[in-house]
């Protein structure tokens, strides 16, 4: 019987948390709708400085916050950054972000921005985990501006 109920009260934690996380993403999206003019604005000026532009879209809510949990993840991790012809290369430190979450990650962008091309790269002997975007010209001007790299 304690069993059970130290599982419930888990379960019912990890409700707790994710819909927080719902709340939250739901919350943000609603601010940016707030003010659809400069969002559109904004939208519309990287569509024409760039040519790319994501389909928000493409992810359910669910997913969506689930991607920013682990954009997160992948953001603390990156401890490196290499500016390549066509794109960059991140660097993750040791440990700090799984193959798998990764694989995930670059899955749900794949939907939402498709005109990136996804390497990960595992160095033999322990070395470490990247990741590549690359993308046709015009890409690094487009990641500059949404992932705020210089």
């Amino acid at each position: 019987m304690n069993g059970r109920l130290g599982y419930d009260k888990s379960a019912a934690a990890m409700v707790l948390i994710a819909l927080a996380l719902v709340a939250a993403f739901t919350l943000v999206w609603m601010l940016h709708k707030a003010n659809p003019v400069r969002a559109a604005v904004k939208e519309q000026a990287t569509v024409e400085a760039s040519g790319f532009y994501c389909n928000l879209k493409a992810l359910s809510v669910k997913e969506r916050a689930r991607h920013m949990l682990l954009t997160l993840e992948i953001e603390r991790a990156r401890v490196e950054t290499i500016e390549l012809a066509n794109g960059f290369a991140f660097r993750f430190q040791d440990g700090t972000v799984s193959l798998a979450n990764l694989a995930e990650w670059v899955s749900a962008e794949r939907k939402c921005c498709p005109f990136f091309d996804f390497e990960i790269e595992l160095q033999g002997n322990n070395g470490p985990l990247w990741l590549k975007l690359r993308g046709k010209d015009g890409v690094k001007t487009f990641m500059k501006s949404e992932f705020g790299l210089h």
